[in-house]
């Protein structure tokens, strides 16, 4: 069976992701702005950031299934290739 395929990002990181996801955002609280849109921008563009990176650890964490699945078309080729020299 091919680890690679089955393997997956392991529980303990993604406790390990999620628990420093929280406390960035946490710390965004502490800065102390006068202005509230101010604030709200930046925590806003923090929050966003922090969940389009662990979207793109949860999308790669089966990286031959899901809309950004790796495709056979660079395998076959190279098995063409292969099988044209030899």
């Amino acid at each position: 069976m091919n680890e690679a395929a089955n393997a997956g990002v392991p529980p303990l990181l993604w406790s390990a992701l999620l628990i420093g996801a929280f406390v960035t955002l946490g710390f965004v609280y502490l800065f102390g702005m006068e202005s509230l849109r101010a604030h709200a921008g930046v925590a806003f563009s923090l929050a966003f950031t922090v969940g389009v990176m662990l979207l793109i650890v949860y999308e790669f964490n089966y990286p031959f299934s899901g809309p950004l699945k790796v495709g056979p078309s660079a395998f076959l080729l190279t098995l063409e290739r292969i099988r044209a020299v030899t």
